[in-house]
């Protein structure tokens, strides 16, 4: 007799050599089947942060992907006019707080 996995989805029993189920094609290996689980919530996670993006999120994705130079460096020049806003930006809020105690 060979050793024999019980498949957790149709409870028949399937050779241990086999890595799938022959009846369903489940996975019966725990831990091939733990990284098909977290590659499909990663991949559930990253259609929904694309759904959930704003168009402006979308145009600078687009930009930033473009193979236009001067889609390139309109992302560019964006990019560092908001670190030098941000940059002024934290320093003044780190005045107030040296300011007010």
């Amino acid at each position: 007799m060979t050793n024999q996995r019980k498949c957790h989805d149709c409870g028949k029993w399937t050779d241990s050599s086999e890595n799938y189920c022959v009846f369903c094609d489940a996975t019966l290996d725990p831990v091939l089947r733990a990284k098909e689980e977290k590659a499909e919530r990663d991949r559930i996670a990253r259609e929904k942060k694309l759904l959930a993006e704003t168009k402006f999120e979308k145009y600078l994705r687009s930009l930033q992907e473009s193979e236009k130079p001067g889609h390139q460096i309109f992302f560019k020049v964006l990019n560092v006019a908001f670190t030098i806003y941000m940059g002024v930006l934290s320093f003044f809020i780190w005045l107030i707080a040296l300011i007010s105690g």
